[in-house]
């Protein structure tokens, strides 16, 4: 596997330890591991992130990973929650009190923050999106745990934007999971060659589409 774009990606080089005390040195490391994994991830998927090409990613040796996590799985978890905590944090960043009466505004605003949060250049998101179908059980029940919060946000947006409650949860559910579905294909489409189109565009289609569907 060629993991050499992720390689020249992931920041820093670990040489470079001048003026750092352990306890900073082995947190940077650490957070190192953590986005050299996600970029391998994000690219190739669950299976092909092995420890030894995420410590080449990161230019440490494959044993000086254990020095921070015990196995892959571990590291794999607290990736996943980093990558939820991300996305929650930017859909928090839309005040739903300052859309009163604009759903497609609050609509465009919550596209934006999901874009954000998939296109930060630690690729967390991108890569718990690539990888989320092919975790192993525990990992995968714990990536749906770590979202939970971030579903819920988006419930409440869309009950905003169609002016109504839902009243069973696997409606709101199906709805959520629909929009997520659509939104990850044009972030995915958008890193493709000859794909891409402008994000406000995007955003202004998709909070049309949206809007007009959940109003009927």
């Amino acid at each position: 596997m060629n993991c050499r774009p992720a390689l020249l990606r992931c920041a820093g080089n670990l040489s470079d330890r001048s003026g750092m005390d352990m306890a900073t040195e082995t947190a940077t490391t650490r957070q190192r591991i953590l986005n050299g994994a996600a970029l391998l991830f994000s690219e190739h998927g669950y299976a092909h992130g092995s420890i030894r090409n995420i410590a080449s990613a990161c230019g440490i040796k494959g044993a000086s990973f254990y020095h921070h996590f015990r196995s892959k799985e571990e590291m794999t978890a607290e990736l996943l929650r980093e990558a939820a905590a991300l996305a929650l944090a930017e859909i928090e960043k839309v005040e739903l009190a300052a859309y009163a009466g604009d759903p497609e505004a609050l609509l465009d605003a919550a596209f934006d923050a999901h874009m954000r949060a998939y296109f930060h250049p630690n690729r967390m998101l991108a890569a718990l999106l690539q990888i989320y179908r092919h975790l192993p059980q525990e990992l995968f029940l714990l990536t749906r745990q770590a979202l939970a919060p971030l579903r819920q946000r988006w419930i409440e947006i869309i009950e905003i934007a169609s002016g109504r409650r839902f009243t069973g949860a696997d409606d709101a559910n199906s709805i959520v999971f629909i929009l997520f579905g659509a939104m990850n294909a044009v972030a995915d489409w958008q890193e493709r060659p000859g794909f891409a189109r402008p994000l406000p565009a995007l955003r202004k289609l998709f909070a049309d589409l949206v809007f007009r569907g959940l109003r009927g």
